[in-house]
């Protein structure tokens, strides 16, 4: 294995313009820092001209780039899971393909990492850059996650990684793979650094606000044990109101000898909250028949 001071990590989707761009802007960034380097495009899907792109990058620089071709979409965080597989470098850097941040950027990252001793920095775009909607969401699930996880690894794809973290990440079997998450179980050691986010190069975002608003309940159903929580506690409550209710409807049945039925009233609400315990724990048991199945989170068909 010829290790490399640096593993860059791409996952690419239907980029093609800016893969050149992109290499180029790693190159130089290394040759300034003197240091050894790969990197590795995952093609997650997409057109067939995102890798006749990545050939030619491929054949001008054959020593410092590895080029994946996925079987088929996996999404980005299987893309890039398949590059941290692959990676050797005792750095690994994982950057979106779109240059709306700049390889340039890292250098804010690794002076970061030198003061703090970091096991991952994540590279963030200012609040200001994301709509009221956005930044609003976003704080919201990290307050849900610091509270539930003990610290919060919302982070992004631009990532400063430790060797020791990667190695733990690398063919990591879990349904529904969050990279982001994952690492919160290995370390809490982790710092965020303003960087600079700039307008897409080329296409546009395949994230929509609808489907972050998905990406966040699934990380919540996922990656935590929130729903269950909440249902326990709707459970024990209905349980202390149906008791309440019960005593209530007895002392006014055989102390005035009205008929209010309560005792149904009682009945429909548990059968309410049973209902929805009994969906929530069908979740948990997915995951478990998930584990158990152990459904690859990437399948390769062409590794050059």
């Amino acid at each position: 294995m010829n290790e490399r001071d640096f593993s860059v990590v791409v996952p690419v989707y239907n980029s093609v313009d800016s893969l050149a761009v992109l290499f180029e802007e790693i190159r130089t960034l290394m040759d300034e820092l003197k240091a050894s380097y790969e990197v590795i495009f995952v093609q997650d899907g997409g057109n067939d001209a995102s890798w006749e792109a990545l050939l030619s990058i491929k054949k001008e620089f054959p020593a410092n780039t590895k080029i994946i071709k996925l079987s088929r979409n996996f999404g980005q965080n299987g893309a890039t899971l398949c590059g941290l597989d692959e990676a050797v470098g005792t750095k690994v850097v994982t950057i979106d393909d779109d240059l709306q941040t700049r390889p340039v950027e890292l250098k804010k990252m690794l002076k970061q990492q030198c003061e703090t001793g970091a096991d991952v920095v994540y590279g963030v775009a200012p609040e200001a850059k994301s709509s009221f909607i956005r930044r609003k969401g976003g704080n919201f699930f990290k307050r849900i996650f610091n509270k539930n996880q003990g610290g919060s690894s919302i982070g992004s794809s631009f990532r400063l990684i430790e060797k020791h973290i990667v190695d733990s990440l690398k063919f990591h079997s879990q349904d529904h793979l969050f990279i982001n998450q994952i690492i919160n179980w290995y370390t809490l050691n982790i710092e965020f650094v303003e960087v600079e986010h700039n307008a897409r190069e080329e296409g546009k975002s395949g994230y929509s606000m609808f489907k972050l608003i998905g990406i966040s309940f699934r990380l919540i159903l996922y990656y935590s044990s929130i729903p269950l929580k909440i249902m326990v506690f709707f459970c024990l409550l209905t349980a202390i109101a149906i008791v309440g209710m019960t005593a209530y409807y007895l002392y006014y049945q055989f102390d005035r000898g009205a008929e209010i039925d309560l005792f149904m009233i009682s009945v429909l609400a548990a059968m309410a909250i049973i209902a929805g315990s009994i969906a929530v724990f069908g979740v948990y048991i997915n995951r478990i028949y998930s584990a158990r199945v152990k459904k690859p989170n990437y399948s390769v068909k062409v590794k050059l």
